[in-house]
């Protein structure tokens, strides 16, 4: 055996004598690093959801308070990580009599593990400013949302009521014009009459509205194309004979399937010469699928 190799195969066994013994000592190395880590002190900042309980009373906040807090928190940095992973339970507050104009946000309601403390919270102080609400009577508009292929609106969707009562600040309410329904969609309706109960979205939330839903009533029909002709002549059939007028306007809606007549050459509009002396005869016209509005329906026939 050569020397070189004699020394390599030595070096290799120096590395893998005891590898049992070395894992386990690095396994434990580590783990000694992650307790002795995870039990330091760190600090954290965590975004608190804030809920209000407000006292009973006529009076309310001309000013929206916050929708969270910060709070910065000190602790075990294991259970600061738990508390980033599992988030922290809003805080509610409960605000006291309608006279009071601040609230100090105490951080002892927070739900924390044990070990972990407040060191900070911003904001400390709630500044509660409030207002004697006014009632205004508003339209609802109605909000909808997709309607099938091939049918349309039939007229305009009915609100009841058409209005409600919304109850706030005066300097809100000025500039609220309409009060929208929640959207309404139409994708599984069928053809005919149909009506939805629906919610109304409040714009603000220190407005308050009654009744908060509306009873939305809606008609669907085929949708149709439609097409107008304002000089078609008219044809006198057995006999040789005029009318008076000689043209009328003919209006087409039809189907999808449907066919309109590209020109008003294409269309044929005719009467029939009555066998008995008639004033006025009826205007016909070819109409296929299509439903045909002549104007005048009826014209005077002259032999």
């Amino acid at each position: 055996m050569a020397p070189g190799s004699a020394s390599s195969e030595s070096a290799a066994s120096g590395v893998l004598a005891n590898a049992g013994l070395k894992a386990t000592a690095l396994g434990i190395a580590v783990l000694l690093y992650a307790i002795v880590h995870g039990t330091q002190d760190a600090q954290q900042t965590f975004s608190v959801p804030l809920v209000a309980t407000l006292p009973r009373t006529e009076m309310v906040l001309s000013d929206p308070l916050p929708a969270a807090i910060q709070v910065s928190l000190r602790g075990p940095r294991s259970k600061l990580r738990d508390l980033r992973a599992e988030g922290i339970a809003p805080l509610t507050l409960m605000l006291p009599a309608a006279d009071a104009t601040r609230f100090e946000v105490d951080g002892s309601q927070l739900d924390l593990p044990a070990g972990v403390r407040v060191e900070r919270i911003e904001p400390s102080e709630l500044s509660l400013k409030w207002e004697k609400p006014v009632a205004r009577v508003v339209p609802v508009r109605v909000t909808l949302g997709n309607i099938p292929p091939g049918l349309v609106l039939e007229g305009p969707p009915i609100v009841d009521p058409p209005t409600v009562s919304v109850r706030g600040l005066a300097r809100r309410l000025e500039v609220l014009q309409a009060v929208p329904t929640d959207g309404i969609d139409l994708t599984q309706a069928l053809r005919g009459v149909g009506e939805r109960k629906v919610g109304l979205v409040v714009p603000d939330g220190l407005l308050a509205v009654e009744p908060e839903r509306v009873a939305v009533k809606f008609a669907l029909r085929d949708a149709t194309s439609s097409q107008a002709f304002a000089h078609v002549p008219v044809v006198v059939l057995g006999g040789a004979a005029k009318t008076q007028p000689s043209v009328v306007a003919v209006r087409f809606e039809c189907p999808m399937e449907g066919r309109i007549p590209a020109r008003a050459e294409d269309i044929v509009a005719f009467v029939r010469v009555p066998e008995a002396h008639v004033d006025l005869v009826d205007v016909q016209v070819e109409k296929g699928l299509c439903n045909v509005e002549v104007t005048p329906s009826r014209v005077i026939v002259r032999r």
